[in-house]
């Protein structure tokens, strides 16, 4: 008779032994918060074309080096484990070289860009000061500018658009204070290949395709209300 109960009972004891430790990692306060942080980025290289008056033509290649950006965020916990929230950012890399061919057009440049997304993360709370996140995003990546100045003088160019993008976060969050946090996680945006109009230098032309797809790496400073 003992041995009809016994497996049923272990089951039940096992999951009542595992019931509040499943409760605590999803024990989590709803509230809002606010995030503010800086950023290193990467971007790699792209082919292109100038187009217009002044453009340079075609095989044309730019090479990008480490950029660096700032941000913030302003989100919702839930209290279950996820959280949702909306993100600006600004970020600008520097132009390492622009060149056509064996020839070097320009050293002396930028892309940079604003975005505004709205992120969705799943939280993993524990008992412990550190509670990991996973999540992802959708936005608008806002004037992303490609700014140039020739190496043998003349008139500076600078070629602006807007895309569609999202992006992949994965990252930490460690409490300093019931309020206090700090924060550090990577993201991989995608906006893809990105046509540019000219703002000034090159009236009526066109520079692209330039890809726009930085990874970076971020640390902030997280106040939760």
């Amino acid at each position: 008779m003992f041995r009809r109960f016994r497996y049923p009972l272990l089951g039940s004891l096992l999951l009542a032994s595992l019931s509040p430790v499943a409760a605590l990692a999803q024990a989590e306060a709803q509230g809002f918060y606010v995030t503010v942080y800086g950023q290193y980025s990467r971007l790699g290289s792209s082919n292109l074309s100038e187009s217009g008056a002044l453009g340079a033509g075609n095989g044309l290649r730019a090479e990008f080096g480490s950029g660096s950006g700032f941000g913030a965020d302003f989100g919702w916990r839930y209290g279950n484990g996820w959280a949702a929230e909306v993100e600006w950012n600004y970020r600008s890399h520097a132009l390492d070289s622009l060149k056509q061919g064996g020839s070097t057009l320009s050293r002396d440049g930028d892309f940079a860009s604003n975005i505004l997304f709205v992120n969705g993360l799943r939280r993993f709370p524990g008992n412990g000061a550190l509670t990991p996140y996973l999540g992802g995003g959708i936005g608008w990546v806002q004037e992303i500018d490609f700014d140039f100045k020739p190496s043998a003088g003349g008139t500076s160019r600078s070629y602006s658009g807007n895309k569609f993008a999202f992006q992949l976060i994965a990252g930490i969050e460690y409490a300093l204070t019931p309020n206090w946090r700090l924060t550090a996680d990577a993201r991989w945006l995608r906006a893809g290949s990105v046509q540019l109009d000219n703002e000034a230098g090159n009236g009526g032309g066109r520079a692209g395709p330039l890809d726009y797809n930085p990874v970076s790496v971020q640390v902030g400073l997280r106040y939760s209300f």
